[in-house]
């Protein structure tokens, strides 16, 4: 058995594929009602909370077996800085669902932790309550707005990024780590009457400093 197989069966969420892998994908603690629904801890006020029939499979064993809370892998929506809606896509119970893989209960990141992974699609602006904050494009034209401190790292439109974050009572996500993995590459612009050939023109936009 790999070392990168054996990582990934331990962890509810596996491995970045390559540096720029993209994905918006968190680990929340829930309850498990007797009618079967899930009660996420967390700041989520959100109204919408959908469960993939996969998912609800486990949930479903879980409570046959006298289990009445786990781990939920879950993909955030956020609609302006709020997560405005989760999707539970797995359940993270080992010790009940696959006792023979020797994974544990409990993950070193915690019981509310995502991963945010994608290129900066614009300029880090302020808000007025919570501070600064950015927005990742994840999936084609989606992305996800994380709140972040810029004292860690200057962050720049066109960015690839990895954030660490949580998601907080007031039911926005913030990063408690930053890690640029590249920059947008100067690009050369066409020769036109009046510029030089091969001037260079940086796709960088204004940030906070």
């Amino acid at each position: 058995m790999s070392t990168s197989f054996t990582q990934v069966r331990l962890h509810p969420i596996g491995e970045v594929s390559d540096p720029h892998h993209i994905r918006a994908i968190g680990v929340l603690w829930g309850r498990i009602s007797p009618d079967w629904s899930i009660i996420l801890t967390g700041g989520f006020h959100g109204k919408s909370l959908t469960i993939r029939p996969e998912a609800f499979g486990l949930i479903q064993k879980l409570v046959k077996r006298g289990v009445d809370s786990a781990l939920f892998v879950v993909w955030p929506r956020t609609r302006n800085g709020f997560v405005a809606s989760l999707e539970v896509i797995g359940v993270w119970k080992p010790s009940i669902l696959d006792p023979d893989s020797g994974a544990q209960d409990d993950l070193p990141e915690g019981e509310n932790w995502f991963s945010i992974r994608g290129e900066v699609c614009h300029k880090v602006w302020w808000d007025q309550e919570y501070g600064p904050r950015v927005s990742v494009k994840v999936f084609g034209e989606h992305f996800v707005t994380v709140d972040f401190d810029p004292t860690q790292v200057k962050l720049y439109q066109g960015d690839f990024v990895s954030l660490d974050a949580i998601l907080t009572v007031d039911g926005r996500l913030r990063a408690e780590r930053v890690k640029k993995i590249s920059i947008p590459e100067p690009a050369v612009a066409r020769p036109h009457q009046g510029s030089r050939p091969g001037r260079q023109v940086r796709r960088r936009s204004s940030a906070v400093n």
